[in-house]
């Protein structure tokens, strides 16, 4: 199924879609203006519009061509003159508006805003079959341990407190919990585990004592995740540990924010499986306003020794971001940086500045403001 077919069934019964193929001439010339004279001689009333984003250049000059002049007999023999009731438009991805081109005049411009426009609801899964992709499980829209989150997040917006979670990560709890082959344990020998907490933040310690994981010594026994919905299986707990919790923190973040700013579809953990390639690439969260994808890449890391994966990170999710969502779509990596403006400049001759926006350590704990600042420059730019 190609992608105009795709589009057509995305449409469903709500409008008459008829689909005219060029097959292998959409650049040329005589062919173009045949198929669409042969659509015209059919239309008797009304107007007809042309939209010509996404067309090849070919297309779009002989579609606006044999659209704008209507062929006459005279006395004279064959005349053209200008066709009356035609609207010409085409999308611009940098202002975000539709133009209306008019002959005689200066375009009319059409910002396309969420909240002012009758858009028909984007949905994340409908964008990703568009492109012939499948997800493969439905993405969540409830984060995990939402308090237990902005308590690691209150840690990591500290540096200091931020060393003494990995040290205590790395040397204790990754010691008893994985195996040598970097590995989880087995889950008979995960649910044996209590894993001492005195290297922690005394914060952590007490989150975990709300969420019920501690042991009556104040040990983190790991057999309690089982009790907790999200987690069938007590790996999902250790791998929620090794970073998944800022990927939900996030996502509650733009719950919080959904509605005042137009935000129609949310989730987290979109997992697409590519052909020729072992893993195949996956969003952290994204969420659509309007027309627009906003994609949010996730890391713990910071920019002293993992630079290179911030960027790595960030640079994959605008390239599937630009896939999926066009010139349109907006990306975001959160990330422990000290120095994010430093990290987001280091790649700026390779993306687009406007494009792109880097969330740091000091970002972490007013994210939703710092996401509506990000919406809001988005919108100032495209002015």
């Amino acid at each position: 199924m190609d992608e105009a077919t795709r589009l057509k069934k995305s449409f469903g019964s709500e409008f008459n879609v008829e689909l005219r193929s060029l097959n292998h001439y959409e650049s040329d010339a005589y062919h173009i203006q045949k198929e669409i004279g042969a659509k015209l001689d059919r239309i008797k009333s009304g107007k007809i519009g042309l939209n010509y984003t996404g067309g090849t250049k070919a297309m779009s000059a002989h579609s606006y061509r044999t659209l704008f002049y209507e062929e006459i007999q005279d006395k004279t023999g064959k005349v053209y003159r200008r066709r009356k009731g035609i609207i010409f438009s085409y999308l611009d991805p940098r202002r975000l508006e539709i133009c209306i081109d008019r002959e005689d005049n200066e375009r009319e411009r059409l910002k396309v805003k969420p909240d002012t426009l009758e858009l028909r609801e984007l949905k994340l899964e409908i964008l990703f079959q568009l492109h012939g992709l499948t997800l493969q499980k439905r993405p969540s829209q409830e984060a995990q341990l939402p308090d237990l989150a902005q308590e690691l997040v209150k840690v990591f917006a500290d540096r200091a407190k931020a060393t003494q979670w990995f040290n205590w990560y790395h040397e204790i709890f990754c010691k008893e919990a994985r195996k040598d082959n970097r590995k989880w344990k087995s889950k008979t020998d995960l649910a044996k585990l209590l894993i001492p907490l005195d290297k922690l933040p005394s914060q952590i310690v007490e989150a975990f004592r709300k969420t019920q994981l501690l042991s009556s010594d104040d040990k983190l026994a790991l057999v309690q995740a089982k009790n907790i919905k999200f987690f069938p299986e007590i790996e999902k707990f250790c791998e929620w540990l090794d970073g998944i919790w800022l990927e939900h923190y996030v996502l509650e973040k733009i719950k919080e924010i959904a509605n005042s700013q137009s935000i129609q579809d949310y989730g987290l953990d979109f997992k697409i499986p590519l052909d020729g390639t072992k893993d195949g690439f996956q969003f952290d969260v994204a969420f659509t306003r309007g027309y627009q994808l906003f994609a949010i890449s996730c890391t713990t890391a910071s920019d002293i020794k993992e630079r290179n994966l911030c960027k790595s990170k960030l640079f994959e999710a605008y390239l599937r971001a630009i896939q999926m969502g066009g010139e349109e779509a907006r990306v975001a990596l959160v990330c422990c940086a000290d120095e994010p403006d430093t990290l987001k400049a280091e790649i700026a001759d390779t993306l687009s500045n406007k494009k792109i926006a880097v969330f740091g350590r000091a970002d972490l704990l007013n994210l939703s403001d710092n996401i509506i600042k990000w919406i809001v420059e988005n919108d100032r730019e495209a002015r």
